[in-house]
């Protein structure tokens, strides 16, 4: 919880809409699958992650925001956090 997630120099994000795609820069055209569309979660952390803020911080600021079950809003962080460290998108 006090990890700084950070976002990767080789990814480029756009809104479009009211949605967050993702796009690593990638190295062969193979390497296009990890494309990513952000749901509503995903796109509220990811708006929160700047390099500085603590992993906590970012789900207490969601908190105060939306109105939902403490536990699973932290799963629901810590599970995304996790898929963007695994695609190279984040950096802790």
């Amino acid at each position: 919880m006090d990890a700084v997630p950070k976002k990767s120099e080789n990814v480029v994000f756009r809104k479009i809409e009211d949605e967050y795609i993702l796009v690593p820069i990638v190295a062969s055209a193979a390497d296009v699958e990890s494309i990513f569309n952000l749901n509503e979660t995903g796109a509220a952390v990811w708006d929160r992650i700047d390099g500085k803020r603590k992993l906590s911080s970012i789900i207490d600021e969601l908190q105060a925001e939306y109105e939902v079950d403490n536990q699973q809003l932290t799963n629901e962080v810590i599970a995304f956090v996790n898929e963007m460290i695994e695609a190279k998108l984040l950096e802790v």
